[in-house]
């Protein structure tokens, strides 16, 4: 699972490693083991295959390999790779999720802003069905 930007790897949280309270970081953060809390940055968050929330995150970029049970807020977008296993709320403007990932929840997808978005890109798609005679 390779991070999505250019972002250098601010920290990471091995398996067997807990933490309980509060995660802040400014640079992409991958995390491995057990967070029980609240995650904040405006930047990226990888939570690798063994990697595990509980709580809530607020991020730039949440990209999910592992497991979370409680709330992805994500400015930019949330990617759950196969293999993931959610159980959350999730808002963002772009949500992807890849065969073989399993969710439960529900997902609140937010037009980005003036310059498009998810609702243009949503429009411009069906747009494109009605065309191509495909729905």
């Amino acid at each position: 699972m390779a991070r999505q930007n250019g972002d250098t790897l601010n920290g990471f949280l091995d398996p067997g490693c807990t933490i309980r309270g509060e995660l802040e970081f400014t640079s992409a953060f991958r995390l491995d083991g057990r967070l029980e809390g609240t995650v904040t940055s405006k930047s990226e968050l990888l939570i690798g295959e063994q990697g595990a929330v509980e709580g809530t995150i607020t991020v730039g970029r949440c990209l999910v390999g592992g497991t979370v049970r409680g709330t992805i807020v994500a400015t930019e977008r949330v990617v759950l790779h196969a293999g993931a296993k959610v159980w959350a709320d999730i808002t963002a403007p772009t949500v992807v999720m890849e065969d073989g990932a399993f969710f439960e929840g529900k997902v609140t997808m937010e037009k980005a802003g003036p310059a498009g978005g998810t609702h243009a890109a949503l429009e411009q798609s069906s747009a494109r069905r009605r065309r191509e005679g495909t729905s």
